[in-house]
């Protein structure tokens, strides 16, 4: 800090008693700035670090594709943040394991294969999976629906992945079938085989809706309007089929999250 004296005239000489006083407010400021260089995060109550670490949660991150399922992260932990002191990482963890959430979004492409889980993630507690189940069979009386194949093969690595999230306490599955001239057996190969992803200890929601994605060069996308046909009731354990017109519950996040 630069001091600005008052020129001294001739025979004047420099108070000491207010270089003494000036001196000492530059002491005191310099302390100042040294506690706040210093100041001890950890003497803050429990719950106020709480809210810090879940505002410093990333909102949303991407994780490489496999075998075509997208794979995406909500609430998930910023690693530099993970350095920071010991007692700072066990409590930023444990706080994120409460709200980290994985996201999976089958692609056309996507056949069943087994997927590994991403580190940052692997101590999540929620898991929410956005699956297609397709039938292009042109005739269901001499050719097996494929909905059978597809419902036991979204089992086989559903459960792959679940005994990977040793963690695991929210299980949520959104089921899209495409309404094509066949989908009343479609639907009813679901509610046969609807055991493949009803019986997960950890299941807290599941539902199948209707999407028009037949036909498109793109392929079929979550962000596209689609219509609740068939609602879990955790009461009774089954699938239900509800009145026409009524929305998904999970329509208005899914679009949020992955239109872009």
């Amino acid at each position: 800090m630069t001091l600005i004296s008052e020129p001294t005239g001739k025979g004047r000489t420099p108070n000491p008693r207010r270089r003494a006083v000036t001196d000492t407010t530059a002491t005191k400021a310099g302390a100042s700035e040294e506690q706040l260089a210093s100041f001890d995060f950890f003497s803050l109550p429990r719950e106020l670090r709480d809210e810090i670490y879940l505002h410093s949660l990333t909102f949303k991150r991407k994780f490489r594709s496999q075998h075509g399922a997208r794979l995406r992260g909500r609430r998930v932990t910023e690693p530099s943040l993970l350095q920071v002191s010991r007692q700072f990482h066990d409590e930023y963890l444990e706080r994120a394991e409460q709200h980290t959430c994985l996201v999976i979004v089958d692609r056309p492409e996507f056949h069943g294969d087994s997927l590994k889980l991403p580190r940052p993630i692997s101590r999540a507690r929620n898991l929410e999976l956005y699956l297609a189940v397709a039938c292009d069979s042109p005739d269901h009386f001499t050719d097996q629906c494929r909905v059978v194949k597809e419902m036991r093969m979204h089992r086989k690595w559903i459960v792959n992945l679940c005994n990977q999230m040793r963690f695991l306490e929210s299980l949520s599955i959104t089921l899209i079938v495409d309404p094509h001239q066949h989908v009343n057996e479609c639907e009813t190969k679901v509610l046969e085989l609807q055991d493949k992803l009803t019986n997960f200890a950890d299941l807290k929601a599941l539902e199948v809706c209707h999407c028009d994605y037949a036909g498109k060069d793109v392929g079929w996308s979550f962000a596209n309007k689609r219509t609740l046909e068939m609602k879990w009731s955790n009461e009774d354990g089954m699938l239900h089929r509800v009145k026409k017109g009524t929305a998904s519950s999970v329509e208005e996040a899914v679009t949020k999250d992955f239109s872009a």
